[in-house]
C-alpha cells in the first residue's frame, strides 16, 4: 500500500514550506511593540496601540516596558485608571535598571484612583530601590510625597517631606497680606440710589480659621465719618456714619491680614443635609425667585443623576463639583436665565461657577454660600476680585472655603486670596439689614468702576514678597464697569 501518492507529497511539501516561512517571518514582541509606538505617537490611535502593546506583552512579558506601555496607554490616553494599575504594578515588579518612569506612573495612577496610602508606600519604596541601585531619586519623589500627604489633609507630613520651593510648601506657608485700598465711596452709593443714607456697613476681610485681620486703619478725604465694627451673618463689617451732609469723596482702607491654609483640609470632613429649623437652613433652601433652579424638575433630576453614585452627602457634593469643573469653562457669559440655563450654556466667569455650584449643592440640601474677595492674579496685573464658595461642614460647625472654578487645585483656594464677604442666602452684594442699614460687599466697588486704579496688594512670606500688585492707572485690558461681577439677576416673568 502506498501512503505517499504524488498529490500527498506535493501537499506535504507545501505545508512544510508554509511552516518554515511562518517561522522565518513570525512577529516578535519587538515588532508588536514598535508598531504600538507608531500607532500611539505618530498616528494618535491609542486603542490600536493598546492592542499592539498587549500583543507585545503576551510575547515578551518578562520585559518591563511591555506591561508598562499597556498601563501607560490605559492611564494617560484612555483614562481607564483601574485597568491600568495591574499592568503598571507588573512593570514595577520587573523593573531592575534604576529608571524612574515606571515608578512615577504607578504612583500617579494610584493617586488618580484615590489609593493615597498605597501611593505613599510605593513612592517611598521607589526611593529605596533607586538608592539601592546607586541612583539619586529626583526631586519629583519628595515633592510628590508632600503632595500626597496634602491630599490626605496631613499637613504636618506634607511640610515634612515637600522640598523648599515646592508648591506644597508655598501653599502651606504663613502669609502676611497688606492691602491699601482707596475707595471712591460716593460712586457705588449713587449708582444704588442710597447716597442719602446716613449709615452704611462695608465688609472687611472675614474672620475664619485660616484668615485673621490683624490691623486696620481708616481715613477719609472730603469729609468725616464715625466708624465701629459689627459682626453679622458670618461677616466682619465696618460701620460708617457720615458726619456731614455728603459722604467723603474717598475712603482709604489700610489692612493687614495673616493667612495660612494649614488649619483646613482639602475636603470638609462631614457634610450633612440641613433641615427646617437648623440655623443654616436658609443657605440650603433659598431659591432666590427661581435663580438657583430648585423648583425646576429637570435641574433636580440632573443633579440626582450626577450625584447618584455617591454614598454620602460629601461624595455626592464631590461628584457635582467635579462635574461642574469638567463641563463648564471660563469664557463668554449668558445674559439671562437661571443656573440650569447657565450650566447648559457651558461657559461664564467665576460668578457663574459660584452660582451654579450653589444651586447644585442646595439641590441636595447642603448649606452653601458665595464668597467675594480679592487676590493677586497675574492677568491683568493688579489685585482682582474673585468669587468662590463656602460650604458648611456639619462635623465641625464651620464654613469651609472651596473654589469651584479651580482645576489646578481641585477646589483648594489660592493661599493669597482674601475673602471679604460671605453672601446672604440670596447671595446678594447688598443687604438691607433688620435695623434698616445697608450692608455692602466691599468687592463690589471693583465691579462699579471705583478703586480699580487705587489698590495696592502685597503678599509676604518668610522668604520675602511673593506678590505685589499696584497700579496708578487702569490698564487697557482691565474690566470696565458692567463687564465683570456676579451673574445678572433673574427678572420675574412678564417683566
Amino acid at each position: 500500500m502506498r501512503y505517499f501518492t504524488r498529490s500527498n507529497k506535493v501537499r506535504l511539501i507545501l505545508i512544510l514550506s508554509t511552516l518554515i516561512l511562518s517561522a522565518a517571518f513570525a512577529e516578535t514582541g519587538q515588532d508588536a511593540y514598535n508598531r504600538g509606538l507608531d500607532q500611539l505617537y505618530k498616528q494618535n490611535q491609542p486603542e490600536a496601540a493598546l492592542e499592539s502593546f498587549k500583543r507585545a506583552n503576551s510575547l515578551e512579558g518578562d520585559q518591563w516596558s511591555r506591561p508598562f506601555m499597556v498601563g501607560y496607554t490605559l492611564k494617560a490616553y484612555l483614562k481607564r485608571f483601574d485597568e491600568a494599575l495591574p499592568h503598571l504594578a507588573r512593570a514595577v515588579s520587573l523593573h531592575k535598571d534604576g529608571e524612574e518612569l515606571p515608578y512615577k506612573e504607578y504612583v500617579q495612577c494610584l493617586e488618580l484612583v484615590r489609593k493615597l496610602d498605597d501611593a505613599i508606600a510605593q513612592n517611598e519604596l521607589a526611593q529605596r530601590r533607586l538608592k539601592a541601585a546607586g541612583k539619586t531619586p529626583s526631586a519629583w519623589f519628595p515633592e510628590n510625597l508632600g503632595w500626597l500627604y496634602w491630599l490626605k489633609g496631613d499637613f504636618e507630613n506634607a511640610q515634612r517631606y515637600a522640598p523648599p520651593g515646592s508648591w506644597v510648601r508655598n501653599q502651606l506657608a504663613d502669609r502676611t497680606i497688606s492691602i491699601d485700598w482707596r475707595i471712591k465711596l460716593p460712586l457705588l452709593l449713587e449708582e444704588w440710589r442710597i447716597a442719602d443714607q446716613k449709615t452704611i456697613r462695608l465688609t472687611l476681610p472675614i474672620d475664619r480659621g485660616f484668615q485673621k485681620l490683624t490691623s486696620s486703619k481708616f481715613s477719609t478725604v472730603g469729609g468725616k465719618v464715625q466708624t465701629r465694627r459689627v459682626n453679622r451673618r458670618g461677616n466682619h463689617f465696618l460701620e460708617l456714619t457720615r458726619l456731614g451732609d455728603k459722604w467723603p469723596s474717598e475712603l482709604r482702607m489700610q489692612l493687614t491680614v495673616k493667612q495660612t491654609l494649614r488649619p483646613i483640609a482639602r475636603h470638609p470632613a462631614g457634610l450633612a443635609p440641613a433641615k427646617p429649623g437648623d440655623p443654616n437652613y436658609a443657605w440650603a433652601s433659598e431659591n432666590n425667585d427661581g435663580l438657583f433652579a430648585l423648583d425646576d424638575p429637570e435641574f433636580i433630576a440632573r443633579v440626582e443623576q450626577i450625584s447618584a453614585p455617591g454614598k454620602t452627602t460629601g461624595e455626592k457634593a464631590d461628584l457635582l463639583l467635579n462635574y461642574l469643573r469638567a463641563n463648564f469653562k471660563y469664557g463668554d457669559k449668558p445674559s439671562s436665565g437661571n443656573v440650569k440655563d447657565w450650566l447648559a450654556y457651558g461657559s461664564g466667569d467665576c460668578g457663574y461657577f459660584t452660582f451654579i455650584a450653589i444651586g447644585m449643592l442646595r439641590a441636595i440640601h447642603v448649606p452653601v454660600r458665595g464668597l467675594y474677595g480679592v487676590g493677586p492674579w497675574s492677568d491683568p496685573a493688579p489685585a482682582l476680585p474673585h468669587s468662590i464658595l463656602e460650604i458648611y461642614d456639619a462635623s465641625t460647625g464651620q464654613w469651609f472655603p472651596h473654589d469651584p472654578q479651580s482645576e489646578t487645585y481641585f477646589g483648594v483656594i489660592n493661599p493669597s486670596y482674601v475673602p471679604f464677604t460671605a453672601g446672604s442666602p440670596k447671595n446678594e452684594a447688598g443687604v438691607l439689614a433688620d435695623d434698616k442699614i445697608w450692608e455692602i460687599d466691599t468687592v463690589w466697588f471693583f465691579w462699579n468702576g471705583s478703586g480699580k486704579d487705587t489698590i495696592a496688594y502685597d503678599v509676604r512670606m518668610d522668604n520675602g514678597s511673593v506678590a505685589n500688585r499696584s497700579i496708578t492707572a487702569a490698564p487697557e485690558n482691565f474690566r470696565e464697569p458692567g463687564r465683570g461681577g456676579p451673574p445678572p439677576v433673574k427678572k420675574p416673568a412678564g417683566k
